[in-house]
């Protein structure tokens, strides 16, 4: 007797037809368990495989030394020397700088963006020895938008602050931007945007 009749033989019912085979039920429910796990595990492997973890994007940018605009608001008490290039000129907390910059994709490249800086003075002094906390609106030139703040000091070769959001592409962005200050007065601008 072959494998299929004896299967036949075992249940014979009023189901059973000529030529037909029948399984038995505990085989039938193990067959479909292996075989959704078998989907499952297919399932789990290709998601895991075609996972990619996210990552940071940076943007490095450039500022010229010349094309942009600078103001000190001086409240009172009032400097010494109105003068900002005088030893005699002193920031008091209070005090306002506002700045704007054109933004470009590279030394001597295109214009990408212009840079807006409003900063109140939180620790008075020289401009080395000055705090200034800062507000930043970086706006491209297709009006998308980062935004980003902190404090920093004139005296350091770099200046870090945290991105807080943005607009458009950047709609709630985070991260980080690092200026170097150059010899020259330009700035080489960092901004790594986190996942």
């Amino acid at each position: 007797m072959t494998g299929a009749e004896q299967i036949a033989e075992a249940r014979p019912g009023p189901r059973a037809r000529a030529g037909a085979t029948y399984v038995p039920r505990g085989d039938l429910v193990v067959k479909r368990t292996m075989l959704f796990m078998a989907v499952g595990l297919f399932a789990l492997w290709a998601q895991a495989g075609s996972a990619q973890a996210p990552t940071t994007t940076t943007l490095s940018l450039y500022e010229p030394a010349n094309g942009g605009t600078f103001k000190i608001v001086d409240n009172a008490p009032k400097s010494p020397s109105a003068n900002p290039g005088s030893r005699k000129f002193r920031l008091s907390v209070g005090d306002g700088i506002i700045f704007s910059n054109p933004v470009l994709n590279q030394k001597g490249g295109t214009r990408v963006a212009t840079l807006y800086v409003d900063g109140t003075i939180v620790k008075g002094g020289r401009f080395s020895s000055a705090s200034v906390l800062s507000r930043v609106v970086l706006v491209f030139t297709n009006g998308d938008q980062l935004t980003a703040q902190g404090v920093f000091s004139f005296s350091g070769a770099d200046v870090r602050i945290a991105v807080v959001g943005g607009t458009g592409q950047y709609q709630g962005a985070r991260g980080f931007v690092v200026s170097h200050n150059n010899a020259d007065d330009s700035s080489q601008d960092t901004i790594t945007l986190l996942p």
